[in-house]
């Protein structure tokens, strides 16, 4: 894994998702392989999943770019630490719970079995 380190991180006080399903959790400044991020976001997925997004810099004629980072280990390695981080002040809604983890079966799956069955 890559070494991130964490250079300081503040939590988004009511996280709320966007549009697209997407809730930012914190932002956060961090530096690996000789790089300093500024304004890194850790995110929780629509489905509940956890990743780190790179800044997005503002240019003159006003336009947004933004910052790729092409190696999955360094971007996974930016999101644990960052949860890491997250979790160290407090926040608690930092857990992966995928949707697609069965949750066994539940009374309506069974009634429209049955009205399958009787059909």
């Amino acid at each position: 894994m890559s070494e991130v380190e964490i250079r300081g991180l503040t939590r988004v006080a009511r996280p709320k998702p966007n549009r697209a399903g997407f809730t930012i959790l914190a932002f956060f400044d961090c530096a690996a392989r000789g790089l300093a991020f500024y304004g890194c976001a850790l995110v929780r997925t629509p489905k509940n999943g956890m990743v780190a997004w790179p800044p997005k810099i503002e240019a003159e004629d006003g336009m947004r770019r933004r910052v790729e980072i092409e190696d999955d280990s360094l971007r996974h390695a930016m999101m644990l630490h960052a949860r890491e981080a997250y979790r160290a002040l407090g926040g608690t809604d930092a857990e992966w719970i995928g949707k697609s983890i069965p949750m066994g079966p539940r009374p309506e799956d069974r009634e429209g079995l049955d009205r399958f069955l009787q059909e």
